[in-house]
């Protein structure tokens, strides 16, 4: 009896070190929050030799952070969240299907022009980004220029339609867009966003919801 007992104990402590490292080993996995606010938008005034690039444009932007352990884990060290990628689906508010979508492009990221040898293959496919614990990348979204009702998304594909690219309109109204981040750790997170495009700047905006 007193062998049984003694090997019932070691097979519930067995089972819950086994456990207990499992929990441990899904949980740092990388946690990524997906989020908005006006710092990380980025709101320009150009001067360009192509008068069509001049004036004000304000791009409008989320950021992705890698979250540490909250208290009492936080001697638990979280994953780096390796080759993310981002897709974006914009949705007319109050319906279900996309009107488009697209590969998101990070900030961070060469622009076209100063890669233009490998710029099909970045529009295509563009580069990713690694994000370790407590740090952001910014995502683009959509561009409004100051001399435009309209709004744009935007991409690597924006660089070859002078930042314009119709196939990426957002006239005035209210948008829902998903943007879905991926990552080669093998899981992803997902956000949607409400926009809504004015006849201005001031009257353009990306928030939570």
């Amino acid at each position: 009896m007193k062998n049984l007992i003694t090997f019932m104990i070691s097979l519930v402590a067995s089972l819950i070190a086994v456990l207990t490292a499992l929990w441990i080993d899904r949980m740092r996995m990388p946690k990524l929050v997906i989020r908005t606010n006006d710092t990380v938008n980025s709101d320009n005034t150009y001067t360009s030799l192509e008068s069509n690039l001049n004036g004000r444009w304000k791009f409008f932007r989320i950021e992705v952070e890698n979250k540490k352990f909250p208290k009492p884990f936080s001697w638990i060290p979280r994953q780096t969240a390796q080759n993310c990628r981002g897709k974006l689906e914009f949705y007319k508010k109050e319906e279900s299907s996309p009107i488009f979508s697209f590969a998101g492009r990070w900030s961070s990221t060469p622009e076209i022009p100063h890669i233009l040898h490998e710029a099909i293959v970045k529009v295509i496919q563009p580069d990713p980004v690694t994000i370790s614990v407590e740090e952001k990348e910014i995502m683009d979204v959509f561009v409004k220029s100051s001399k435009d009702d309209d709004a744009y998304g935007w991409n690597n594909e924006s660089y070859f339609h002078d930042w314009k690219n119709n196939n990426y309109i957002l006239e005035e109204g209210k948008y829902i867009v998903k943007i879905v981040i991926s990552t080669q750790n093998g899981i992803s997170f997902d956000r949607k966003f409400e926009i809504a495009i004015g006849k201005t700047i001031e009257n353009t905006f990306i928030k939570n919801i």
